[in-house]
């Protein structure tokens, strides 16, 4: 499956330019207490709550929520796609001002967001993108993760490195946005490195007992494996305690993805994982409570365009590289 951003990138300092001008040209002046968002409503609808990437990006947009004095409410699928669609369903037909999406696929919410769209709600997509555009984005570029991961595993594992070249690939799931974009820019690099070859690319769901199991069974077919490449850190944790019950935490390299909190710090100091790609999820919260600002605000791209705006990337490295002020705590 082919899917790119074709849309607009917009800095959170272009994004505060922006909200500026956009305010000022209105020619009203709001007194220092009184908020141009008083009284609208935003409905947040994640994949799940109870886990840190979610519960803090909800922390910083119900920090902005109660600044700008709008409310927020979140509504919770507890890992039920069904069950998301009901609640997406049920608050479009609240008729909030924005709503906040958490795609897991890239098709499953894509009629919602355009029917929500056509019906005068902004949706702000977040961290994982639908094949539908919508009024805004925030997250990370899964293009540049994918192809930069797959970079240093040629380094580690390829020509010159005396190592296999044997990788194993753990989406979460094969039709989520960050899998299908990380595997199509990691299979560009690896097709002009015929030495890396990919023995497994099977999805765990999400589960980090999945990925132990799938990781432990090619462990077992490739007791020369170079590398583990997981599309989230929480599910890599099973892949990453595969290899080091297999006694092969100095041999295997374990990858992921990640929200970047204290547990992904714990889990490279530890070496259960050895380098993880933090999109900084205390961040995008911050940056889609900006956004959610702007938007209730009547900020748009003229020409209908995608605003985007993409996470800034921090490499949580094992051994002598390792910085735990990388990492943020709930």
């Amino acid at each position: 499956m082919t899917y790119r951003m074709g849309h607009r990138l917009v800095s959170a300092a272009a994004g505060l330019v922006f909200a500026v001008s956009m305010l000022a040209g209105t020619g009203t002046a709001h007194a220092q207490d009184e908020s141009p968002m008083a009284g609208k409503k935003v409905i947040f609808v994640p994949i799940s709550m109870g886990i840190s990437l979610t519960e803090g990006w909800a922390r910083r947009m119900r920090e902005h929520a109660e600044i700008g004095g709008y409310s927020f409410e979140v509504r919770d699928a507890a890992f039920n796609t069904g069950i998301m669609s009901e609640l997406l369903a049920k608050a479009i037909s609240d008729k909030p001002d924005v709503l906040v999406v958490h795609n897991p696929t890239v098709q499953l919410l894509a009629r919602q967001i355009k029917q929500a769209e056509a019906d005068g709600i902004k949706v702000l997509q977040i961290n994982l993108q639908s094949n539908q555009p919508s009024t805004a984005f925030v997250g990370a570029s899964w293009e540049r993760i994918g192809r930069e991961i797959a970079e240093d595993i040629v380094k580690e594992c390829g020509a010159g490195s005396g190592k296999s070249g044997k990788v194993a690939i753990i989406p979460g799931q094969l039709t989520a946005a960050d899998s299908v974009m990380m595997n199509e820019a990691a299979f560009k690099v690896f097709e002009q490195h015929k030495e890396i070859e990919v023995v497994s690319n099977q999805a765990s769901d999400w589960e980090p007992e999945k990925a132990r199991q799938i990781t432990s069974t090619v462990l077992q077919q490739h007791p020369d494996l170079c590398a583990v490449f997981g599309h989230w850190d929480v599910h890599t944790m099973g892949a990453g305690n595969a290899v080091k019950d297999a006694g092969k935490s100095d041999d295997v390299l374990v990858y992921s993805t990640g929200g970047g909190d204290d547990v992904a710090c714990k889990a490279v100091e530890e070496k259960i994982q050895h380098r993880i790609w933090s999109y900084d999820a205390d961040g995008q919260g911050r940056d889609a409570g900006t956004l959610i600002d702007l938007m209730l605000q009547g900020a748009s791209i003229e020409d209908g365009s995608m605003m985007i705006a993409q996470s800034p990337l921090k490499i949580i490295k094992s051994g002598e590289g390792f910085d735990p002020s990388l990492c943020w705590k709930m």
